[in-house]
This record gives C-alpha cells, structure tokens and sequence, in this order.
C-alpha cells in the first residue's frame, strides 16, 4: 500500500486543567472506570459521564488471569461539563449497580447503559443497569431482558450499533476467556439478549480489548489479550446487513502496536486508540502510545504519518505529548473533534 500525504497523523495530547466545588465531585485518581459522551440537551450542554472503577491497585498495572487485584472498587457517578469544564459528583435516586470495575458502558440516547464488572464480591450480575438523565434528572433503573444473556463477565466490550443494537463481545466469565458476541435491540420489547452467529473472519477469544460504533453502524474491536496471555494488534469491524446477518471483517493495514487495557474511540471515520500494554504489563511506548486506525483507507497512522510495520520497543520517550498516553486502563469519549482522556495506571 502506497503512503498517503493527505492522510493528517495522529494527534497530540495536552492535559486539560478542570475545576469543582469540593473534593467530593472529583473523581479522583481512577482506573477500569468507563467514560461516555452524552450529547447536548435543550436544557445542559455535552456532558461525559464517568462511572466506577478503582481508586487503589494492589501489585502490578497488569495481572495473570482470573484475578485482576483491584482495589477501591467504587459505584459513584460523576459528571463533566465539557463548556465549563466542571466535575459534579452525582448521587442518582433508584437501586445503583454493585460497585464494579472493568465493566462496560454504552450509551442510549439520553441514557448510559452499564453491564457486568468485577468488584469486592467478585463477578457482578449481567443486569443491565440503566442512568437515565432525561429532564436532568438523574435516576438508576435495571433493565428487565426476557431469556438467556452474555452472563456475568468483566474486561468485555459493549457499544450501541446504528443507534439501536447494544452488542457486547468477548471479556472473561472467571473460567475462560471468551469469543462470543450478543446484540439487544432496544428498539423492541420485550428486552432480549440475540447471541449472534456472524458470517466472515471471525476474532479470537480476547480481553482487555477496545470496541467503538462508527456512525454508519460498524462495530470496530480492537485488540486484547488472548488466552495464552498474548497481546494481539489486530482490529476486526462486525456490521450487521440489510437482511439481519452479521459479519465479522479483519481490518487491514499494520498497527503500530499489539496491546490490551487501552482505550479506543472513533471519530468520524477514525478510530484513535491511545495507550495499553504489551506482554509482561509494559506500557505501550514511543510513536505507538497514540495510534488511529484510519477506516475510511484501511490505514494504520501513528504521528508521523502512515504506519507501515510495527513500532519496536523504543523505550520512554521525551515527546510531553506521547509520555501522557502511556497508560493502562484509562477510559476515553469524543465530543466533537475532541477526544478526552482520563485515569489510568501509569506505565
């Protein structure tokens, strides 16, 4: 594949100064939390909303299968405003969710939706818990879904595919890593779980990977960590066709590097994956720290342009802007053209 001037790098990251009323509305330091977009409102601006995760690790950044040693697992909820660029802890009415970490979020109109996790009690349910911001008024629901489900599972992926689908992939069930994908329209009621049998090439059995929805309804999965521990670099986009069937689709071009616990988010036609590990808990350094898998040509780009073979080792680097993105198990969201980037372990 021939380079492609035209094809604008990955971008840099500055750290972004923010503000609130009491140490109680911060977040605080923070990792295996989720972080979602919510678009504006005719009454607030956009929003992200952050949600669980651990304040504390005890041992490593990166552990051995099952256990993943965290610790402070929290179930609170705070708000960012992106205009004022203001944190507000936020305390729902109804039953919260158990607290988790490494569970997943998506979100659902003017809503985020959260399943599984793992907490001090071990494996959360798969229920469905639902934060429902409609009139600005903050409140915790649980889903009620009909039939069988993806089960208790935490380092899994969840988004919303053509602003309808919920569809969770693969994550780890305490006994095995998984390769399974689920959908959930949320369009029809009575609630319920579809395990899908996509067409194509299909991805392995992984963890620890990213998934993020194009706005044309294609699911894009990327990375992990693979049964045997193996971090893995490919990214495979699933898209559901007009008569129902799903197909699963390896993405081409070289990345610059495998990882797993990054985080991963499109915008536009661009998915920017920043930070992670490779094997042994090593921090996914040098131009590969911040990454973008360019959808619309079938390219990988790193700052300097096209990747073409992966990235080695190249240790610390003294670039301000890479050094920010080496970390694990932070949480990312777009809003606009903006990406935001918060917590983590650092490498």
């Amino acid at each position: 594949m021939g380079s492609k001037p035209w094809l604008q790098p990955a971008p840099s990251y500055n750290p972004l100064e923010t503000y609130w009323d009491t140490e109680d509305d911060a977040p605080g330091p923070r990792c295996a939390h989720t972080l979602t977009a919510i678009a504006p409102t005719k009454s607030h601006g956009p929003r992200l909303i952050l949600f669980g995760g651990a304040t504390a690790i005890e041992g490593g950044a990166s552990s051995p299968i099952p256990g993943i040693r965290l610790a402070g697992v929290t179930n609170s909820v705070h708000s960012y405003d992106v205009l004022t660029r203001k944190w507000t802890r936020i305390r729902p009415v109804g039953e919260p969710p158990s607290p988790r970490a490494a569970h997943a979020a998506a979100v659902v109109g003017t809503m985020v939706v959260f399943q599984g996790g793992i907490g001090p009690a071990g494996h959360s349910t798969d229920d469905l818990y639902v934060l429902d911001m409609s009139n600005d008024k903050f409140k915790w629901h649980r889903l009620v879904v009909q039939g069988d489900g993806p089960g208790p599972r935490y380092g899994h992926v969840m988004d919303l595919v053509a602003q309808r689908y919920l569809v969770t992939v693969s994550g780890n069930d305490g006994k095995k890593v998984l390769s399974d994908a689920w959908a959930l329209d949320t369009a029809q009621k009575p609630y319920a779980w579809q395990r899908l049998n996509p067409e194509g090439d299909k991805p392995s059995a992984r963890m620890y990977a990213t998934a993020s929805a194009r706005s044309d309804g294609m699911f894009l999965l990327c990375g992990g960590r693979d049964t045997s521990g193996t971090p893995l670099a490919d990214a495979y986009g699933l898209l559901m066709h007009r008569n129902g069937q799903w197909e699963w689709t390896l993405a081409p071009g070289v990345a610059p590097s495998s990882r797993y616990q990054h985080a991963s988010v499109f915008v536009g036609a661009r998915l920017h994956v920043t930070g992670g590990v490779v094997r042994g808990g090593r921090a996914v350094d040098g131009e590969a720290a911040a990454a973008v898998l360019d959808t619309a040509a079938g390219v990988w780009l790193d700052r300097h342009g096209l990747v073409t073979a992966p990235h080695g080792s190249k240790g610390q680097t003294e670039e301000p802007a890479l050094e920010l993105m080496r970390r694990c198990r932070h949480a990312a969201a777009s809003v606009g053209v903006r990406l935001y980037v918060y917590g983590g372990l650092r490498g």
